[in-house]
């Protein structure tokens, strides 16, 4: 049996602090657009699986493509953090694995960043949430042996950006100071390649 993540947000806490309130539109008032990579014209519509482990070590993932990076400073709910990125297009889809270094290691900040992560990505596409799972991220060592799970959200949401329809899948996981999202977004997405970027993404135990 594997052991939970020390530091980790346990299912109850997270899904009392992120379910309540989120996905009415009342609920996005206020709060700032998260940076996304820019989708290109012109890439390739083929998928070239290969695994990009992020420049902290701290996350892996399966990416359709050469990733490209990003930092920027961003406010999440008054928090001042840099989101680090890697992101890779198939066809008209993005594929983006980021994450933040949190001011401090405790449920409160953990929670409050992973709901401004996730309103501030349905606000992207001036969006709605259609569904709302629960389920676990694993957790390996640095032979990638899978030594635990932590708890995560995912969010499938529906709504347009640049004047164009679109779809958002993403991921939502806070382990001691870090928070991360793996998110795919496009006018349209496939399923099978979403849910084999979505269920690469690992954490590595430090």
């Amino acid at each position: 049996m594997t052991e939970r993540f020390t530091g980790a947000i346990g299912h109850r806490s997270m899904r009392r602090a992120l379910l309540a309130g989120i996905g009415k539109g009342s609920a996005l008032a206020g709060w700032g657009a998260l940076p996304v990579l820019p989708l290109l014209a012109g890439c390739s519509p083929t998928y070239d699986w290969r695994e990009v482990r992020a420049e902290d070590g701290a996350s892996l993932v399966l990416m359709p493509g050469k990733p490209a990076k990003l930092t920027r400073a961003i406010d999440l709910d008054g928090m001042k953090v840099d989101m680090a990125m890697q992101g890779a297009q198939a066809a008209e889809t993005a594929f983006t694995m980021a994450s933040v270094t949190l001011p401090e290691a405790s449920d409160e900040m953990r929670l409050k960043a992973l709901q401004a992560m996730r309103v501030g990505m349905v606000r992207n596409i001036a969006g709605t949430e259609r569904a709302v799972r629960e389920l676990t991220v694993p957790v390996v060592d640095a032979g990638g042996r899978t030594v635990g799970s932590v708890p995560a959200i995912e969010v499938e949401a529906t709504g347009r950006m640049n004047d164009r329809e679109a779809v958002l899948m993403a991921r939502f996981v806070a382990v001691g100071p870090k928070a991360w999202q793996c998110v795919v977004l496009g006018s349209r997405i496939e399923r099978e390649p979403a849910q084999t970027f979505l269920g690469s993404f690992r954490l590595v135990q430090a």
